[in-house]
């Protein structure tokens, strides 16, 4: 399992673009036990919150190319040190380096290299302890970096080639016109884009260089080892719970995948608080039912399959283990208090 933890702000522009393409943002979000505030405050996360919230969103939007522009809409401003840092050197590899030397504050276990061969150098690239699941954030950091080394050699600037170390899920056509030069797959186990070293080593124009001078980067250590507190495990299930009840509940195996943790550790956790997973399941589908069947238009059926049991009768033995009565019962009681209520 990863222990990898990240920014959050890595997927900044997530929410614009699936604002974009009609698919509301905090659905994927909570589907990963994210928050849209999560995004906005760069809270930092387990990185397999954020492979998975990709992974969902390329399949919302039907584009498994989706990490391409993602990465290349990324405004290095909301990155804070490590996205400036690509604006303050006084050539394209000095930019590069002291972005990679800023790396720790945005994510850990990220190796990044610069390698020098001859009349080339290589940006390399590995995601440390992560599993396939890293193969859209691989993506959406190429893509970057080429925006960002466009931006400071110009626009028709180009890469000798570029490798990833997944197999294409995309359309390779796509991935070509995108870096406009041949891209490899499932080649060397890392990602690597390789450079013609003249174009980097250039000195940059004045203006290229801002006048960023990493006034906060103290304000960002490097993130290291990272454990989430129980209460932050604690609501970030409650939150898949919620968001998965009315297609399949999530289970604990898939809950701690999604946090990049096994299934023992998350049932160690929550029962160490005194919420079991299944006491959380049980409790969010108690407190849901209550607030649905106040509301007469949701059918007793409809309040069932919205929580995600298989049919009315699993929903009424349950409700009955609530409550002592039946949901129809408890729904009538609830309609005839409501006017005492108001009163």
């Amino acid at each position: 399992m990863s222990r990898a933890a990240a920014r959050a702000a890595l997927i900044h522009m997530l929410p614009s673009y699936l604002e974009a393409a009609g698919v509301k943002p905090d659905k994927v979000f909570r589907q990963v036990g994210m928050s849209l505030e999560d995004v906005t405050s760069a809270k930092v996360v387990s990185r397999s919150q954020i492979h998975h919230a990709l992974a969902l969103s390329a399949r919302y939007v039907g584009a498994a190319e989706i990490g391409l522009f993602l990465g290349a809409a990324a405004d290095p401003a909301q990155l804070g040190p490590i996205g400036l840092a690509m604006r303050a050197g006084a050539t394209a590899e000095t930019c590069l380096q002291a972005q990679i030397n800023l790396m720790p504050t945005m994510q850990s276990h990220t190796d990044i290299l610069l390698q020098k061969r001859e009349d080339e150098i290589v940006w390399t690239h590995r995601l440390v302890g992560d599993d396939e699941t890293s193969w859209l954030l691989n993506e959406g950091a190429g893509a970057f970096v080429i925006t960002m080394l466009r931006h400071l050699l110009g626009e028709g600037w180009a890469p000798r080639h570029v490798s990833f170390p997944h197999r294409c899920k995309g359309l390779r056509a796509q991935y070509e016109d995108h870096f406009r030069a041949p891209v490899r797959f499932g080649d060397q186990g890392v990602m690597q884009i390789h450079m013609t070293r003249a174009d980097l080593s250039k000195p940059l124009r004045p203006n290229s260089s801002a006048d960023y001078r990493f006034t906060d980067a103290a304000n960002q250590e490097p993130i290291g080892m990272f454990r989430p507190s129980v209460s932050d495990i604690d609501l970030a299930v409650r939150r898949m719970i919620d968001a998965s009840l009315p297609h399949r509940p999530v289970t604990l195996p898939i809950a701690a995948r999604i946090l990049g943790i096994s299934s023992r550790t998350l049932q160690r956790r929550l029962d160490d608080c005194g919420n079991p997973f299944e006491r959380i399941l049980d409790d969010r589908r108690h407190k849901l039912a209550k607030t649905w069947l106040r509301n007469d238009r949701i059918s007793v059926t409809e309040v069932a399959m919205r929580l995600g049991y298989s049919g009315p009768s699993h929903f009424n033995r349950a409700f009955l283990r609530w409550e002592g009565r039946a949901p129809i019962e408890y729904r009538r009681e609830a309609a005839s208090a409501a006017p005492a209520c108001a009163e």
